[in-house]
């Protein structure tokens, strides 16, 4: 019996699938009340035989895809047959009782392909299970309770937005016996509240475009250059004037000195970084000293202070010396008082000024 039970649920559930169109199916949110009537198989070992039962269920979905759903069945065995102990007439006996079952459990339910019209879903939960069995004759009402663990298949088919045909199989486990119980059920489904697809109303067609006329061409005047003599393989500006770049070098010393401070290495890196970016320029530095001293020491001072630069640049930057002129001027040539410390100090220096103007790029 239950092989067959198994057959005509697997066939009615593969027609369903067949047949079934995309439709708003299992919505979220929304509450369901399934009113049902179906079979129960007990296990072989309790001497039942088979029952009817009818019930209901009460879900909830709490997405589209999952709900919890509570459930309460009654169901019925005519046919329950008891061997007793004691016999009125002085034997033993068989007599024919009734069976009366009452489940009740709360399953968890995964609903596969829950915007379609066909829905199937997985279901497992925890319940328990009554029964009470009447003697026909005069015995008193016995009853038992079980734990039920139970889980199994089933589909909704919606023929409507709001109805759903229902089919159920359960597999129920009982673990105080060890018992296992099958249980199958059919039913109509009746969905409410829940969040319903919003179906966008049709965008208007736009409206046609309409091509403006093409404007008359603006015939611009052409630019008056301030420097027209530019030599063609120089970049210019917007004025065709070409364009230069200018870098300036200070390097200060102690009286006496000619020993470069580590913090001038920057200043002298950049000059170098010039003359790396434009090969083709040559630099001139230009070394001099304060007003203390006499002219003949203070030009071979000033010219050791410059050869020291020439130097660094050379042996620790790269750059070839043979584009460095390094020339010393003594005390001849001050820029600031040499009646002061400040003024003296800024006099003590080796300076360079190079420009140059930036060439185009050779294809």
């Amino acid at each position: 019996m239950k092989k067959k039970a198994g057959i005509v649920f697997l066939v009615l559930a593969v027609s369903l699938m067949i047949c079934s169109a995309s439709m708003a199916g299992n919505r979220a949110e929304a509450w369901s009340v399934t009113p049902f009537v179906g079979g129960y198989h007990f296990n072989s070992d309790t001497r039942l035989d088979k029952a009817l039962i009818g019930g209901l269920r009460i879900g909830y979905n709490l997405t589209e895809a999952w709900g919890l759903e509570a459930l309460v069945h009654y169901g019925k065995d005519n046919n329950y047959y008891v061997v007793r102990d004691y016999d009125p007439r002085g034997r033993d006996a068989g007599f024919d009782d009734d069976a009366r079952i009452v489940s009740y459990r709360v399953e968890a339910l995964y609903n596969f392909m829950p915007d379609k019209k066909f829905v199937p879903f997985l279901a497992a939960g925890v319940g328990g299970r009554n029964v009470n069995y009447v003697s026909n004759n005069t015995y008193d009402e016995d009853s038992t309770k079980h734990l039920v663990l139970g889980y199994g298949v089933g589909f909704k088919f919606f023929f409507a937005e709001d109805w759903a045909l229902r089919g159920d199989v359960r597999h129920l486990f009982l673990p105080n016996d060890r018992l296992h119980n099958l249980e199958y059920t059919l039913g109509i489904s009746y969905f409410f509240g829940g969040k319903k697809p919003v179906i966008p109303e049709p965008e208007p067609a736009p409206a046609p475009v309409v091509a403006a006329p093409a404007p008359a061409p603006v015939v611009e005047d052409a630019p008056i250059l301030k420097c027209t003599d530019t030599p063609s393989d120089l970049m210019v500006d917007k004025d065709g004037c070409p364009i230069k770049v200018t870098v300036n070098m200070n390097v200060l010393f102690d009286f006496d000195k000619s020993d470069i401070k580590p913090k001038y290495h920057d200043e002298l890196k950049r000059v170098s970084d010039y003359m790396h970016a434009y090969p083709w320029e040559t630099a001139v530095l230009e070394g001099h000293t304060d007003s203390r001293g006499t002219e003949e020491y203070n030009i071979k001072l000033s010219q050791r202070r410059v050869n020291n630069i020439k130097k660094y640049l050379v042996e620790k930057l790269g750059v070839d010396a043979d584009r460095l002129t390094a020339i010393g001027y003594g005390k001849s040539r001050p820029i600031a008082s040499n009646d002061t410390d400040e003024g003296r100090q800024l006099n003590r220096r080796v300076q360079a000024v190079m420009e140059t103007y930036i060439k185009k790029q050779q294809d």
